[in-house]
């Protein structure tokens, strides 16, 4: 009897092999493109999320800054400001007014009380930005420390002497103010990082020294900070804020203008 045996031949696989390749190439024209689409929208939606988000922490930050406390460093890569907590009016003519250019350190306040942190709150008068003799914050000259009790005040004493003729002037507010903040790029890190908690100082410094830190982005690929006051005095000014981002070979930039009220 004669056996047969059922199988390919050679010719049979080559052609199978050949046909399959041809199949898988044909597919991959049309998936390949679609894959790799889909990686970049998501690099890109990832890194337009984090520079969105931290820009917006900046201009949220700049919003309740000190009037006339933004400042930007010769390099363009750091952005300073001081932060207000509250704000109110103080009396300059019925109960107890603020006397300027004597030893009085307490006062009535007009309208809504001030909200002080606690007893050791740090008070600002008319601020009109670095450099201005007695009214620049950064170097404490218009700024006082209350020894008021936490909680929100109809008056409030303060100590480290009176306030200078200078510092009297229309809108007569007083600012509660936090320690200065600082918001600083470092290209060759690739981050994106906040500073607080550092103490004041007349010059700004990069970075910071001491105080606590916190990165809000990281592949940072390209910074630039720039602030446009008007002139000293001048109710306004501009920061402009552009940041860029790169990953996976795909770079977002974000541009944005944040108004600052000067008017202190």
């Amino acid at each position: 009897m004669r056996s047969t045996q059922a199988g390919f031949t050679l010719i049979e696989a080559v052609m199978v092999i050949t046909l399959t390749s041809v199949i898988f190439g044909i597919v991959s024209v049309f998936i390949a493109p679609a894959t790799t689409a889909y990686f970049a929208t998501t690099a890109r939606a990832q890194l337009s999320d984090q520079a969105d988000t931290a820009l917006r922490r900046i201009a949220r930050d700049l919003a309740r800054a000190l009037p006339n406390s933004a400042r930007v460093s010769a390099s363009g890569l750091s952005v300073e400001l001081i932060p207000v907590t509250s704000a109110a009016r103080y009396a300059v003519e019925s109960g107890d007014p603020l006397q300027f250019g004597a030893s009085d350190t307490g006062f009535d306040v007009v309208g809504p009380g001030l909200r002080l942190a606690n007893a050791g709150q740090k008070l600002a008068f008319y601020n009109l930005g670095a450099g201005v003799p007695d009214a620049d914050a950064y170097q404490l000259a218009n700024v006082r420390t209350a020894s008021t009790g936490a909680g929100v005040a109809s008056h409030v004493d303060f100590s480290g002497g009176g306030l200078p003729n200078s510092l009297s002037a229309p809108p007569y507010r007083v600012y509660a103010i936090e320690s200065p903040v600082s918001y600083r790029c470092d290209l060759a890190a690739g981050t994106l990082t906040r500073h607080a908690n550092y103490g004041f100082s007349a010059s700004q410094a990069e970075p910071p020294a001491g105080g606590s830190s916190a990165i809000l982005a990281r592949q940072v690929s390209a910074c630039s900070f720039n602030y446009d006051p008007a002139s000293v005095g001048a109710r306004h000014g501009i920061v402009s804020l552009q940041l860029s981002l790169t990953s996976q070979g795909e770079t977002v930039a974000i541009y944005q203008a944040v108004h600052v009220d000067n008017l202190p």
